[in-house]
């Protein structure tokens, strides 16, 4: 676990460190949604995991629902993103795609985590150094959550199997 824990900081880190650098420059976008979660027994599929996610107003978002280890149980992720890694501790709850750049993350997540019950609490998407950065953070279902994709993933220190170094998410999950 301490090779994702890493992997999962540097990701956060340099995304947490390119919003402040856009926070102090009057650079954040910033939004929350109010639709209602999915019900029980729903899924928030609506197209094939092979169709990258939507970025356009639609009915609702293309994703699929996987399976997360630990406590949180199932949870949306974008359509054409590859899982790499799906694992937990006592402490966390991690997961790692790319394929999915982070506009199309920031815009997927905006409709799917309210419906699956999580509320928004900070949503950005910000370019700085000739890289993209969409952060997000949210609640619900007894967990915290961020969501941190990365169009640029430079760090060569850090490496997880299949995880490729272009367009880089990381969700981590800690219980409240």
């Amino acid at each position: 676990m301490d090779k994702y824990r890493s992997t999962a900081v540097t990701l956060a880190a340099g995304a947490a460190s390119l919003s402040l650098a856009a926070c102090t420059a009057g650079i954040t976008t910033a939004s929350t949604a109010t639709t209602s979660p999915v019900p029980p027994g729903r899924s928030v599929d609506a197209a094939s995991s092979s169709v990258p996610a939507s970025v356009s107003a639609s009915p609702g978002p293309a994703g699929r629902m996987i399976q997360v280890s630990g406590r949180v149980g199932s949870f949306p992720v974008p359509g054409g993103a590859k899982v790499a890694e799906n694992i937990a501790s006592s402490q966390e709850t991690v997961i790692f795609f790319d394929m999915v750049t982070p506009a199309q993350v920031s815009s997927f997540y905006a409709q799917a985590l309210p419906r699956a019950g999580y509320t928004i609490t900070a949503n950005s998407v910000i370019t700085q150094s000739g890289g993209t950065v969409a952060f997000i953070q949210f609640t619900g279902h007894g967990v915290k959550g961020s969501i941190d994709a990365l169009s640029k993933f430079t760090d060569s220190t850090v490496t997880v199997a299949g995880l490729g170094h272009k367009n880089v998410t990381t969700i981590t999950f800690v219980p409240k």
